[in-house]
């Protein structure tokens, strides 16, 4: 009989399952080992990845909204004249 494609489906979960645990396992030891200035370091690394990045993306959005916000009502500004 032919698996179906919840069988399928299933297996393909465990796998994944088995490769999040196995990785987490690692990542757990790794972090175990690591000695506490270093692990300092790296706290400060990811929280500043995790904070500072998506605010700048945000910002940059924000900018972008506003520039065509304001390029949609006032439009082009004449040419100036140069002497």
């Amino acid at each position: 009989m032919k698996p179906s494609r919840f069988d399928t489906f299933i297996a393909d979960m465990k796998q994944v399952g088995r490769q999040t645990h196995r990785a987490l396992r690692s990542g757990a030891r790794t972090v175990a080992a690591l000695p506490w200035p270093s692990l300092l370091v790296v706290s400060v690394v990811l929280a500043c990845l995790l904070t500072i990045i998506p605010l700048a993306l945000t910002l940059f959005v924000g900018f972008l909204l506003l520039k065509l916000v304001a390029a949609a009502l006032f439009g082009t500004r004449p040419a100036q004249i140069v002497e």
